[in-house]
């Protein structure tokens, strides 16, 4: 007899509304049972008798347990009508019925057989995680069910779902919820007073947060009756933290790491019910946030972390991003305290921060590597993913410049079709650049006798796709992968090495899905060469006298001074991450752009090989560059990698206007309006302008900000530097009357009214009036010079009633500010009085009226009057 669950009481809704609809988004509280009671009535539907089921699980762990749980409950082994299918590890007989797969598995099940045409429902369990994979799979099985079976069914599950949102892009969707099973969990918040959570990134403040709870930590041990499940980003947290903590374990209480690349042991003695009056503690990533019961666990330790994997375009490589958890995360996780008794959860961070995080984590289609996702389109043949059903869909830009790396690995058409390369791509079990990389040094290794190279290929993908297992301190000055891959095939059996060790074993699986034999003999001298086939825009040589190499794709790119590295003329880089710290002179070009990236990775290479294999193309072209060492335009005869030159000289070319005016203007539109030599005269006008924009906005000026006038430099600049070659050159062009081009004459006249250089005073002193972002501009003069005046003078559409008064800096006859005022005539009639006697004390020579206002402005002493 089954232990009743709170989602028992919608069995009939749920059957029912299943009979009738074919897609359902369930929302279900933690412990109501959507996961391991809900599958087991789906094997007892009629109308699912002789169909297969999908239970999608977003974390293979999770995956694995669910299914043997469900077998369990059917009094059978794990294959029979339960089982389980997971990257290079499945369960599955002729008699499965329920399998449990990861999203990945399901897209390339969809791609083998379109119709799926045995299976009656796919249900995609904690759907809030909104993985690549799972926003993938979802709209293939959605593409399917609208134009292929419209008999098939989807079923969305999860705790925390955005249901709205889900209804609003699935019309056609019935929303059903269950309550949840349970206790109460007491929260407390204990942040570390001397910790600020939104500078995470530096290593002393990354250490603050892990020693505050390495400290909570131990006096929980020491103090709570139960297991403890501690939350931590990563797994090198995890490691710092057990480090720290193991010889401060009591005597009943065992330490248990729990993440994804841990082996199934130890994950499941994470997992497994402990022995009569002992204890665990449990440091997990977030795979333990859902889907996952652990028993004996009442007590939840919260960092609030978490890593994320994310794209970065500037970096050009995917990395994990340490973040704060959303209030969905954060719930899930308290939930874990009270799954089977009433628990406590303590969040190490202020009530204040958790109250200004996100509703929701943004989903990976915003921020991951989008290649995956678009080869895996192509195979469906879709050339835009506004043609998938997707939930969400990425930024268009991003999309586009992913096509864009496709077509130059080969993959797709200039028509965004798999070519019959990408067809062999989109079939490996890896990313497409690695992919791309084993297929062609299969070839290779054909064509050019290359022995092993095949098997090389897959050895770097492997490592490249796991982590570096170097510790930082050794991997800091020690970019070179080839010393990397002679540990891994060094310690390949060796039970001490397990990263090596497991990096080699998939290399090998990889080396079995293509056919490629492996062996312990590599080329190791073509690990460059086979880098410049996954990453062609990371191809880099170093620059004349400098420590910085140039990559094909206009990066700089830095190694560490003490790194061999720096001897080689040409490298790969297969890995780069941005600088915290930077010196200037390594992070900054002559142009100060600081565009400068680390390598954390990388390989010499052999340029004439990558040449003489076609790898890479080289062009030949003569052209305009602007010289920096010189500071001029001149024609050079390049030959270059993409945006990489291998060689240059000088030619004697002559140079149309129309080609210099155009490489002027690459160059303002490359380094902004701070390469033009502009006079105090010309900023100064600027500055009217944008005021005028700013607070005389009803007039309707044209602006003039840096981004409109580099779109519109056509109008202005080009026209008038058609003959200069040189910077020197440019110092002599009046910028000034260049950019009034871009008003009429009318709107020249008005800016000259409206925004005056000078204020005149009484007695005609032409006084400068400094505009600024301000309000109202100011203006400086001697405080004599303005008796008998009454009205502020003003700036601006005075005639209209829209006038802005000046700021007054009255000076001392020694030119030194002794009052600011914005109200001539308040200043007469109030604090004039204390700066009349503090005058006639300091200047007795001089004119200090008693009544300012009706006395004659003057720039004379008394004498003189």
């Amino acid at each position: 007899m089954l232990t009743k669950l709170p989602i028992d009481k919608i069995k009939a809704e749920f059957l029912d509304t299943l009979t009738k609809q074919n897609t359902i988004v369930l929302s279900a509280a933690p412990g109501a049972g959507k996961s391991t009671r809900l599958p087991l009535w789906l094997l007892e539907f009629e109308v699912f008798r002789n169909q297969k089921i999908y239970l999608l699980q977003p974390r293979r762990l999770a995956a694995k347990n669910i299914a043997c749980y469900l077998a369990s409950q059917l009094g059978e082994p794990v294959g029979q009508t339960v089982g389980y299918r997971l990257r290079n590890d499945s369960k599955v007989s002729k008699n499965t019925r329920l399998e449990v797969i990861t999203e990945g598995i399901l897209s390339q099940i969809i791609q083998h057989d379109p119709e799926l045409l045995d299976c009656a429902l796919i249900v995609l369990d904690e759907f809030h995680e909104r993985s690549l994979h799972g926003d993938l799979a979802f709209a293939l099985a959605r593409d399917v069910q609208q134009a292929l079976r419209d008999d098939l069914k989807i079923l969305l599950m999860s705790a925390t779902l955005s249901v709205d949102y889900l209804l609003k892009q699935l019309p056609d969707a019935v929303a059903l919820s269950s309550e949840g099973r349970s206790f109460p969990v007491e929260l407390e918040y204990l942040p570390e007073t001397q910790l600020s959570r939104g500078s995470n990134n530096s290593f002393n403040q990354k250490n603050k947060w892990r020693d505050h709870a390495v400290k909570i930590c131990k006096k929980q041990a020491n103090e709570h009756q139960g297991s403890i499940l501690v939350f931590l980003p990563g797994v090198a947290d995890i490691r710092y933290l057990e480090g720290c903590l193991q010889d401060s374990m009591p005597k009943n209480m065992l330490l248990c790491p729990l993440y994804g690349d841990l082996p199934i042991a130890k994950q499941q003695q994470a997992i497994k019910p402990s022995a009569a009056g002992q204890f665990k503690m449990v440091l997990a990533t977030n795979i333990a946030e859902t889907s996952l019961t652990i028993e004996g666990v009442n007590l939840v330790i919260d960092c609030g972390f978490e890593k994320v994997a994310s794209y970065d375009e500037h970096n050009m490589t995917s990395r994990l991003k340490q973040q704060s958890i959303s209030k969905a995360s954060a719930t899930q996780r308290m939930g874990r305290a009270g799954r089977l008794e009433p628990g406590k959860c303590l969040r190490l961070c202020s009530k204040e921060h958790f109250g200004h995080t996100l509703e929701h984590s943004v989903s990976e289609i915003q921020q991951a590597d989008l290649l995956p996702l678009l080869m895996q389109a192509a195979r469906w043949g879709v050339t835009k993913l506004i043609d998938l059903p997707l939930i969400e869909q990425p930024p268009s830009a991003k999309e586009n410049r992913a096509w864009q790396e496709l077509k130059q690995l080969k993959v797709v058409d200039q028509k965004r079709c798999l070519t019959a390369h990408g067809e062999q791509v989109a079939k490996v079990s890896s990313h497409p650049r690695f992919a791309h990389m084993m297929i062609a040094a299969k070839e290779f290794e054909q064509t050019k006798r290359v022995n092993n190279l095949g098997f090389l290929a897959c050895l770097i993908a492997s490592f490249l796709e796991d982590r570096d297992f170097y510790p930082p301190s050794r991997a800091r000055s020690d970019c070179n992968i080839q010393h990397r891959l002679t540990d891994i095939v060094k310690h390949q059996n060796s039970n001490q090495f397990q990263s090596e060790k497991r990096i080699y074993q998939q290399a090998i699986k990889l080396a079995k899905s293509l056919n490629i034999k492996y062996s312990n003999q590599l080329p190791l001298e073509h690990t460059g060469t086979l880098l410049a086939l996954a990453f062609s825009e990371r191809i880099a040589k170093k620059r004349d006298n400098t420590d910085i190499y140039q990559s094909t794709q206009g990066k700089s790119l830095n190694i560490h001074e003490e790194d061999p590295m720096l001897s080689e003329t040409f490298i790969v880089a297969a890995q780069t991450f941005a600088r915290d710290v930077v010196t200037f002179a390594k992070s900054h070009n002559k142009n100060g752009q600081n565009e400068t990236l680390n390598i954390r990775l990388a390989s010499f290479v052999d340029i004439d090989i990558l040449i003489d294999w076609r790898i890479v193309q080289i062009e030949q072209n003569n052209q305009l560059i602007y010289d920096q060492k010189l500071d001029r335009i001149t024609a050079k005869q390049q030959q270059r990698i993409y945006q990489l030159v291998l060689e240059e000289k000088s030619i004697n070319e002559q140079l149309t206007e129309s080609q210099v005016s155009n490489m002027w203007l690459e160059q303002l539109t490359q380094n902004g309006l701070k390469m033009l030599p502009f006079s105090e005269k010309d900023l100064a006008l600027l500055t009217r302008w944008c005021w005028v924009n700013q607070h005389q906005s009803h007039l309707e000026f044209p602006k003039a900000d840096e981004t409109t006038l580099i779109e519109q430099a056509q109008i202005w600049f080009v026209p008038f530097v058609g003959k200069i070659k040189s910077k020197k050159q440019l110092q002599k062009c009046n910028f000034s009357e260049m950019l009034n081009n871009l008003l009429d004459y009318k709107q020249q006249q008005q800016l000259k009214q409206l925004t005056p250089t000078h204020f005149i005073g009484p007695t005609g002193r032409n006084c400068p009036i400094r505009y600024s972002k301000e309000l109202s501009p100011t203006v400086s003069m001697p405080m004599q010079e303005l008796y008998g005046e009454q009205e502020t003078p003003k700036v601006g559409d005075v005639k209209n009633h829209k006038g802005i008064a000046l700021i007054i800096e009255l000076l001392s006859p020694a030119k030194r500010p002794i009052q600011i005022t914005q109200d001539l005539i308040a200043f007469w009639q109030g604090s004039y009085k204390q700066v009349q006697k503090d005058m006639k004390a300091q200047y007795p020579k001089h004119f200090w009226p008693d009544d300012p206002m009706n006395s004659k402005p003057t720039n004379k002493i008394k004498k003189w009057m």
